[in-house]
């Protein structure tokens, strides 16, 4: 017998041993209800807006008579490092209202304000959160699914996100009109304050004489790495449990809103000139277009756009590809991420790092084809909630596109013109459960693809939330396997988690609006992790725990399978590191390519070591640092990445990255690399410009692109915008396509 038969039949019985180990744990996982001791839930903080006729100026100084009129909230809770601890700094909360606004008033204490960490004031930066920072969150729905997330800086930067299915996901492109100003205050008693406005008109809720909304607010103190709430989640959820909807007060009081049905206009008008490679001369670009929303009742709001141009948004991230699986990018464009959540049905990433397995619907599907943006003639969509049941449905159509051009990473593209309809409602049950549907259509003059899908959430306590998923995809001609089933859960305690899955994809399984990892599979998932706080030798926290990952063909055969032991420390500085060890297993029936490289089919065995080494995103230069080493199937791998950021002012911030990779093979040798830098700088919370750079070796070419913008009014920017691309090829730097684009907007709210 040879050495590969013995191996594929030692590879079997494991498999199935380890099958039914977690056939087992999933036993365990779906009885847990059953066994686990629930603690009496305590009863939520409640509070009172006040109502004003004054107006309130939004400049951050809380000087008007009517914040000294209400009686402040004082207590915030530590969510993180002492669980329910009251926070270290005092704090004053006021909530005031007129028939237009919701208005906030904040104090914040702080006894060492020279340390305060404030370094970035550009709206809707990621730099924002390794700031001293003051957060909101309003659940206007009063479900405790949903909520809207508002975070505000000392200097002024403003951050506002939609959060959906109880806190599991974040929006962080949604974006409202809404006013914030923050001042900073030295004289004793040293504090920082924030002031803000946020329109009934900018967001949704039930209409009611008297209505009674979910509430939650907080701070962060960035030197302190401590971080609180007015009702505060475990610190098992880490700084994640400001999100978690289920650990929300009540706010009551606000009477005789009675929005209208808001009616919102967003013209755009774009002058611009652009060369191409293919080209001779120059040529010029006029264009107009009109985002239109209405609300058609107040928890319900249609979005229409006509001409859609999205040249503002910044060219996608590039990524090093080392496994046989397509890349999964985020989307950018804003008209697809407005109430995106409700069309966000598939199955959860395993790791921020990593993809998800299967989304039913990727909006970057349409109106992009092998990297060039396709015209969008126009669209429509409707997204909220009526009663219990959340609404979601989209419409829209492409024009023709054929691109003859040719030339390494600008491959040819032949689009017809498409029409891409959604429609999906889901519905609240119980406590904090759902059950949904969704249906999804691609169609053209001479083909279709669709896709229906039935799903559920349920969270019979708050510690364990489970999950599923059955969909199937039809085409012209296709009779095979198109089903695809998951089921999915996670159980949650202060020291324990558990997480555990199955999914079965058919191989006709074929979502083209959507995004799918891998077909003809059935897939096993499991992980355990212990998390003590040790708070000794300035150890806050350790999370250990291994994870299992198999992958079999619909026959049974062993695909791939994936051990994985990690080991984190965070330090009580906000410094981590963290070690771990992944024995991977690969039986490739069929081979792929690696930067132009050959994997042949054969049964692969290799194992892989990571290091990376974290420092507190708070200080003046920051980052990560990933070393790894080990097999890459028949040959070896050495890497490292470094994403870093430099703030040396407020107004200031360098973010470069870099990711090297150098793969060993028996027949060749070569890089897979990554280079990048975006710069920005900050004249004020109002005008920003932004350069970003990058280059790779799977494309060779330097990217480049520069953005200024002006908000000149709240909703309405001025967009000045700059595009080059190098060729590398061959070692030389050759001058591409370039573009220049002014483009203005204008917000209007009759």
């Amino acid at each position: 017998m040879s050495i590969s038969a013995i191996r594929y039949r030692f590879l079997r019985q494991t498999l199935w041993k380890s099958g039914k180990t977690l056939y087992l744990f999933w036993i365990c996982l779906l009885f847990a209800p059953l066994v686990v001791y629930a603690q009496a839930k305590p009863s939520p903080p409640r509070t009172s807006a006040h109502r004003i006729t004054q107006n309130i100026v939004i400049d951050g100084r809380l000087d008007e008579p009517e914040w000294k009129n209400v009686e402040p909230i004082r207590q915030l809770f530590q969510i993180q490092p002492n669980e329910g601890e009251p926070m270290t700094q005092p704090s004053e909360v006021r909530i005031l209202y007129d028939e237009k606004k919701l208005y906030f008033g904040f104090i914040f204490f702080d006894s060492e304000i020279d340390k305060l960490v404030a370094n970035e004031m550009r709206r809707d930066s990621s730099g924002l959160r390794s700031n001293d920072y003051g957060f909101l969150l309003l659940d206007t729905y009063n479900d405790r699914r949903n909520a809207v997330f508002f975070r505000f800086t000392p200097t002024g930067g403003m951050e506002d996100t939609a959060v959906s299915n109880s806190g599991d996901t974040r929006n962080t492109s949604w974006d409202i009109v809404w006013e914030c100003r923050c001042t900073i205050n030295t004289n004793t008693p040293a504090n920082w304050t924030a002031e803000l406005a946020i329109p009934f008109s900018q967001l949704r809720f039930e209409r009611s004489d008297v209505m009674t909304w979910g509430i939650n607010f907080g701070r962060e103190i960035a030197r302190n790495n401590e971080i609180g709430a007015w009702h505060a989640a475990p610190k098992t959820y880490g700084p994640l449990g400001k999100y978690r909807t289920a650990y929300f007060g009540t706010l009551e009081g606000l009477e005789g809103i009675s929005p209208s049905k808001h009616l919102e206009v967003l013209p755009y008008a774009l002058a611009g000139a652009s060369h191409t490679s293919s080209e001779n001369g120059i040529e010029g670009v006029f264009e107009g277009g009109l985002d239109l929303k209405y609300g058609i009742t107040p928890n319900l709001t249609a979005d229409f756009t006509f001409n859609t141009d999205f040249a503002h948004v910044e060219a996608d991230q590039e990524q090093v590809n080392l496994t046989r699986f397509s890349l999964f990018f985020p989307e950018q464009r804003p008209f697809f991420l407005e109430g995106a959540s409700i069309f966000d049905v598939g199955i959860p990433r395993p790791s921020f790092r990593r993809p998800p397995p299967l989304l039913l619907f990727y909006s970057r599907r349409i109106g992009l084809s092998q990297g060039r943006a396709i015209p969008i003639l126009g669209g429509g969509k409707m997204t909220g909630k009526i009663g219990p049941y959340g609404i979601g449905i989209l419409n829209v159509l492409t024009n023709e596109y054929k691109n003859e051009e040719f030339r390494i990473g600008l491959p040819r593209v032949d689009e017809p013109r498409t029409n891409y309809s959604v429609a999906r409602v889901n519905r609240d049950i119980l406590e904090g459960s759902t059950i949904g549907a969704i249906v999804v259509n691609k169609q053209d003059a001479g083909a279709y693809n669709r896709t229906t899908g039935l799903d559920f959430s349920y969270r019979p306590t708050r510690e364990i939330y489970i999950q599923g998923l059955w969909a199937r995809t039809f085409e012209a001609d296709v009779s095979g396997n198109s089903n695809a089933f998951f089921l999915g859960g996670d159980w949650r305690a202060n020291l324990f988690r558990l997480n555990g899955s199955y999914t079965d994809i058919g191989e006709d399984f074929n979502p083209e609006v959507g995004f799918v990892q891998r077909t003809d599979v059935r897939r096993f998932r499991g992980g355990a992790s212990y998390t003590p706080w040790p708070g000794k030798f300035g150890i806050r926290e350790i999370q250990i725990g291994p994870e299992i990952d198999l992958v079999l063909t619909q026959e049974n055969e062993l695909e791939t399978q994936e051990i994985t032991f990690d080991t984190q420390f965070e330090f009580e500085t906000g410094d981590g590191i963290g070690f771990q060890i992944r024995n991977t297993t690969e039986n490739l029936e069929r081979g792929f390519w690696v930067q132009g490289v050959s994997i042949p089919v054969n049964d692969y065995i290799f194992t892989s070591f990571q290091t990376s080494l974290r420092s507190s995103s708070s200080r003046v230069i920051a980052g990560e640092l990933r070393v790894e080493f080990g097999g890459f199937y028949n040959g070896n791998r050495r890497s490292f990445a470094i994403d870093a950021t430099l703030k040396p002012t407020v107004r200031l911030s360098i973010e470069p990255l870099f990711e090297f990779n150098r793969i060993k093979l028996p027949d060749k040798e070569f890089d897979a690399n990554v280079f990048g830098s975006r710069i920005g700088y900050s004249f004020s919370t109002t005008f920003f410009t932004k350069l970003f750079a990058q280059w790779s070796s799977t494309r060779e070419i330097v990217s480049a692109n520069f953005l200024l913008n002006y908000i000149y009014r709240p909703g309405s920017d001025f967009y000045l915008v700059f595009n080059q691309n190098y060729d590398t090829h061959g070692g030389g730097v050759e001058p591409l396509d370039w573009s220049v684009v002014v483009k203005m907007t204008y917000w209007w709210n009759p």
